[in-house]
């Protein structure tokens, strides 16, 4: 078992949170669902997303923030991670050219960025499904569809969100997905909007960590694995201990903030990698079906017309709160 690094230099900020819990732009076709001292928050006009979990009060995930990659929990589609060059050659050897978002090369996808078509809620108010397309108009080339999934049980001391993603094929292609949730790393009160409690801490047991691309920083070698370390303590200013994606993780992962949350991810079994990422501000904990650069560098899962790829993920939370 392995830890994320810690930030012993860091402390909860006392300054009150800016970003609201759902911004005035998506207000209108923002949905909420809810059981006893539990509200999440899905955004169909913000990529399917999941914008907020508050359990007892407590914020588990950075808000909107003005950048559509760093906050709530997005569905990445119809690629996961990063794509080099922002190109990728399709299965009748087209190449297709996207606009970069992350330096040169393209990442996460174009659901993240798009907005739902239709949305439904259920009449208990804990469950809901949302759809968009994910065609030219979406930024990608192939035809293909998006549905993202949302069920919530239980109650504020022990309960359980289920978000599931499927990307339907119309025609054959290559696809990767997965899910890029962004965890605070101070819990914040959602009433007096400031963070409280401890760090948030991810422990887990990876066989191995995908190796660093010297020649591409910030890509990994998908047939290079090395034995996975402990993130250890981090220094002031030394910015993300990992930005890497794991493999060989059969037992579900874990947060814990102190002895308030302990939250445990379990993913699907088309998840083979988990890429984490953890800056001073946010703790990301991705489980992707099919390793980054999979375009490029092989993994990437072929669908054919009308099958799908299906990539659920529950977070099951106990608190003392």
């Amino acid at each position: 078992m392995i830890r994320s690094a810690r930030h012993p230099h860091l402390a909860p900020s006392s300054a009150q949170e800016t970003y609201p819990q759902v911004p005035d732009y998506l207000q209108a076709t923002a949905i909420t669902l809810g059981v006893d001292g539990v509200s999440v928050t899905l955004l169909p006009d913000a990529g399917l997303r999941v914008g907020s979990i508050v359990i007892g009060g407590r914020e588990l995930l950075v808000r909107e923030n003005g950048h559509p990659a760093t906050w709530g929990i997005f569905p990445m589609a119809p690629w996961a991670g990063r794509m080099a060059n922002a190109t990728f050659t399709d299965l009748a050897g087209a190449t297709h050219q996207f606009p970069p978002t992350w330096g040169e090369h393209a990442f996460h996808g174009r659901l993240y960025q798009g907005s739902a078509n239709e949305q439904s809620i259920s009449g208990d108010g804990t469950s809901a499904v949302m759809y968009a397309p994910l065609d030219s108009a979406a930024g990608w080339p192939l035809n293909a569809r998006a549905e993202v999934s949302a069920a919530l049980t239980g109650n504020a001391t022990a309960g359980a969100l289920t978000i599931t993603l499927a990307i339907t094929a119309e025609v054959s292609q290559l696809v990767t997905a997965g899910w890029h949730p962004c965890f605070r790393r101070f819990l914040l009160d959602a009433n007096l909007r400031s963070e409280i409690g401890t760090e948030g801490v991810l422990s887990f047991a990876p066989t191995g960590v995908l190796a660093r691309d010297a020649a591409m920083p910030g890509l990994h070698l998908v047939d290079a694995v090395q034995p996975a370390v402990d993130g250890g303590v981090a220094s002031p200013g030394s910015g993300a201990t990992w930005d890497d994606p794991f493999v060989g993780v059969t037992t579900p992962p874990q947060i814990t903030w102190g002895d308030d949350v302990t939250l445990t991810l379990t993913a699907g079994p088309a998840v083979t990698h988990w890429m984490v990422y953890d800056p001073d501000e946010a703790l990301c904990v991705e489980p992707q079906a099919g390793p980054p650069d999979a375009f490029h560098r092989g993994g990437a899962i072929e669908l054919q017309a009308g099958e799908s790829l299906v990539v659920p993920l529950t977070l099951a939370w106990t608190t003392k709160i």
